[in-house]
This record gives C-alpha cells, structure tokens and sequence, in this order.
C-alpha cells in the first residue's frame, strides 16, 4: 500500500511540475492546445533580403519570389525575419505589403490608415497582403520592430533588439513595432 501510495504521489508531482512548463498562452484545455495557439505550426517563415544598390529591405513568404529577388534584382537573401501566416487566425492582423519604385522602398504596415496615406499621398503602389501577424505578444510571438532610414529610404524590419540598436545608431530611426510574429520553427 505503501508503495502505491508513493507511486501515486511521484506520478502526481512530475504531473504538476510539468503543467508548471507550459506557457500560459500554450496551456490545453481538455488535452488539446488553446484554440488561439493551434495555428502556430501553420506559420511560414518570412524572408528577408536586401539590396545595397538601391538600399532596400524586401520581405516575402514567397521562396520563389525571394529566389528572383536574389538571382535578378540585386538581392542578398538574409533569412528569416520570423514566422507570419499565410491565412488569417485567430487574433491576428493583416500585413499590408507597398512598395514605392521612385524611393525604391518596400514598406510593411499593419495599419489600414497608414497603408491608404502611403498609397494616396506617398506614391506607394498596394501589393497586397504579405501575411498575417499577432497584434499582441501571445503564443511565444515576439516584437517585430519597424525602423526608417530618411537618408537611404528604406524600411527595415526585424525581431532583434540588438539589430534594431545598432541600424538605429546608424542613421535608422526606430518606428515601433509593426507586428507580433513567431521566433522559429516548432
């Protein structure tokens, strides 16, 4: 009796300490994940590039498209900036994808308001969705900074802190965060 007793009791206690690991935003309910954080292993990852030549950050879900960008366009592929989707989930937002061939910028907004200025005031042409980000740090999501360089005209993007420091020591100024996306895969 003994035993079963201590058994019971070792199960219950590396039951609890293992509950404790789990994220908040990744608790179950009833055994399955929380219906927000489900679509996690849906993401894609979101391409970075960029150009010297014209100064230009491009962002893509594409590889295809990334793939042009680099063997055509002038391009140097950087990686991946996160995880976005493809289709929208649950709280998620739209990130809108502009570019302007005058400035030779692409510009990524999440912000309906702002993308029809760029359009109507700016000469940015709309190029459609690029994907769809969180609007809040939930399910392991992380800040995906938003910075502008007025002597390079370009917007660069990116999820490290320390990459932001340093491009805003080097003449970039620091607008935010543009979005929520996943650090890596899962």
């Amino acid at each position: 009796m003994k035993f079963t007793l201590s058994l019971v009791s070792a199960l219950l206690s590396i039951g609890l300490a293992s509950a404790a690991s789990i994220p908040a935003d990744l608790e179950t309910r009833g055994g399955r994940p929380s219906p927000v954080c489900n679509a996690r292993y849906q993401a894609v990852p979101f391409l970075r590039s960029y150009n010297p030549q014209v100064i230009d950050h491009f962002y893509t879900t594409n590889g295809r498209e990334l793939r042009n960008a680099v063997r055509n366009l002038g391009y140097n592929s950087e990686g991946s900036a996160g995880f976005i989707y493809a289709n929208r989930q649950p709280q998620t937002t739209p990130l809108f994808r502009l570019y302007s061939s005058s400035a030779t910028d692409h510009f990524y907004t999440t912000d309906l308001g702002e993308r029809n200025n760029a359009i109507r005031s700016l000469g940015y042409t709309d190029e459609g969705l690029a994907g769809w980000v969180y609007t809040t740090a939930i399910c392991g999501s992380v800040p995906l900074y938003r910075l502008y360089s007025a002597q390079g005209t370009d917007h660069f993007y990116t999820t490290s802190a320390n990459e932001r420091d340093s491009a805003a020591q080097n003449g970039y100024s620091v607008e935010g965060v543009a979005g929520y996306v996943l650090p890596g895969v899962y």
